[in-house]
């Protein structure tokens, strides 16, 4: 792997999800504090400028989101794409509920963490304390109000099938199976559509892959630049 990999974080997430990995040759960007989607894909290009050739860009969950609509948006400015635990449609009516309750109670309590029961669903290991404690310290370095940003601007999100359609560079998401936040089967439809887009799955309900497949992971991020 030659080229230098962008790699975006999800909610919530900085540079320490990348952590468990030996990953060499990156650079790791924050999301844009900006107010809606396509602010953040503006700033990300921006970002992205001194970049001469085309990039290789990997994205988690909302950085997995925001990576395809960057590259919908300037296809010419992509190599290759690796998308992980991020789907293409938008959020659930029932997941928008949870999150705008979950900030109403930090908010109302002035809580500086998340619960956890709040961190635990998102693993399928909620006994490692490795994992527990990387989630903890990237919401409190992060904090209420970038949690507040975060979540107000990227809650509604437009379904990417129809515009995906239409993207000629090697995309490859990586999921679990059963992730309660990615939905596959416009994914998969995508894959048997299109040859250049590729999905793989773990038979697991993780949405942390990097954290807790992280070695499954760095293999195919190997593999796949």
């Amino acid at each position: 792997m030659k080229q230098q990999l962008l790699l975006l974080p999800g909610l919530m997430c900085n540079e320490k999800l990348w952590s468990k990995m030996n990953l060499t040759n990156y650079k790791t960007f924050d999301i844009p504090r900006e107010d809606t989607i396509d602010e953040m894909v503006e700033q990300l290009h921006i970002s992205f400028a001194k970049y001469k050739e085309p990039i290789n860009l990997v994205g988690f969950s909302l950085g997995g989101y925001l990576a395809l609509k960057y590259v919908i948006k300037y296809p010419t400015r992509i190599n290759k794409a690796l998308i992980i635990s991020s789907g293409i449609d938008s959020l659930k009516e029932t997941e928008i509920l949870k999150r705008k309750k979950m900030l109403e109670t930090l908010k109302r309590n002035n809580i500086n963490s998340l619960s956890f029961m709040a961190i635990s669903q998102l693993l399928e290991d909620k006994t490692n304390e490795e994992n527990l404690d990387i989630i903890n310290q990237m919401f409190d370095e992060l904090g209420l109000e970038v949690y507040n940003q975060q979540l107000l601007a990227t809650m509604r999100r437009k379904p990417l099938f129809n515009e995906l359609i239409n993207v000629t560079s090697p995309i490859q998401f990586l999921s679990a199976t059963n992730d309660s936040l990615v939905n596959l089967e416009p994914i998969n439809k995508l894959c048997e559509m299109k040859d250049n887009f590729q999905l793989k799955t773990l038979d697991t309900d993780s949405h942390m892959l990097p954290l807790e497949y992280e070695h499954f992971l760095y293999k195919e991020i190997q593999t796949f630049f």
